[in-house]
């Protein structure tokens, strides 16, 4: 299949550039570093605490770089944590300005690669089922997120650093007559660990429910895993930028930029939340609220 030739020649080609950006990275003198270790749980619904308590650990110096750059190279889960869930490290890369042209054209030729991987898959038309076999036949066990993800290398002096936290949520209105329609199929297929006897009357339950409401669509609000940003500021009066920590962002400026580290997490509002729902393994959403 030409598409599958077509995606196994450009991650060899991401793979090349990685490396020629870890090698500069390694080599190139240091200012600032430093990595956020999260627990291995974070992010998995499916863990209890895993997504409303992260408490992170931080590296610095030699052991943050090592973390770094090796996360850039990373394509596959953890062995510790859930394929499900695309690994995280938040932290910086300080270098001095006089790399910063040549830094930034490297990691530009990384994500040029990343984006023309995700433009290939998302415009064969495949379904997901088939865009993620391509990305496991030519990169087993891969996460494709991982690989999509771009590397953050904002350019300019930079002055402060803040790490903080975002909630998120997926919204998304179903038909209610779909919705029913759902249920009614999953009646037959009880989780692991209960039978039909069991679980039909827990799912009729839910169809009265749905059935009772008065609106003919079903809004859902899902809570997504609390993602780790950072805000960082110029020196030169370049504006601001907010980006996403998953992976370390490198920056550039003579000196050390102020850190406002990434701190514990505690998501006390998450059992409140859940009291509003309708359904709540659905994350289904009353149409009062």
């Amino acid at each position: 299949m030409a598409l599958i030739k077509q995606i196994e020649n450009l991650l060899s080609s991401l793979v090349e550039a990685t490396a020629t950006l870890n090698e500069t990275l390694q080599s190139a003198p240091l200012i600032n570093a430093v990595c956020y270790k999260l627990p291995v749980e974070t992010g998995n619904h499916e863990v209890e605490n895993g997504w409303q308590f992260i408490s992170p650990t931080q590296h610095s110096d030699f052991n943050a770089l090592v973390m770094a750059t090796a996360s850039y190279a990373k394509f596959t889960p953890d062995y510790d944590y859930s394929p499900k869930y695309p690994f995280r490290l938040p932290g910086l890369l300080q270098y001095p300005l006089e790399f910063e042209n040549h830094i930034s054209h490297l990691v530009g030729q990384c994500n040029l690669i990343k984006e023309q991987i995700r433009l290939s898959l998302v415009s064969s038309q495949l379904n997901p089922s088939q865009k993620r076999t391509i990305i496991q036949t030519v990169c087993p066990n891969a996460i494709t997120l991982q690989i999509y993800r771009l590397i953050n290398c904002p350019v300019g002096p930079a002055k402060r650093v803040g790490f903080t936290w975002c909630n998120k949520n997926s919204m998304r209105r179903i038909n209610k007559t779909e919705f029913i329609k759902y249920l009614k199929n999953s009646m037959n297929n009880p989780p692991a660990g209960l039978n039909k006897a069991e679980w039909q009357p827990y799912v009729s339950k839910e169809m009265e429910l749905v059935e009772a409401e008065k609106a003919e669509t079903i809004k859902i609000k899902r809570p997504l895993p609390v993602t780790p940003k950072l805000n960082v500021s110029f020196k030169d009066g370049t504006k601001g930028v907010m980006l996403y920590a998953h992976t370390p962002t490198i920056i550039f400026g003579d000196t050390p930029a102020a850190i406002s580290p990434l701190k514990q997490y505690i998501n006390k509002s998450c059992k409140v939340n859940l009291n509003n729902y309708l359904i709540k393994r659905l994350y289904v959403l009353s149409t009062l609220d």
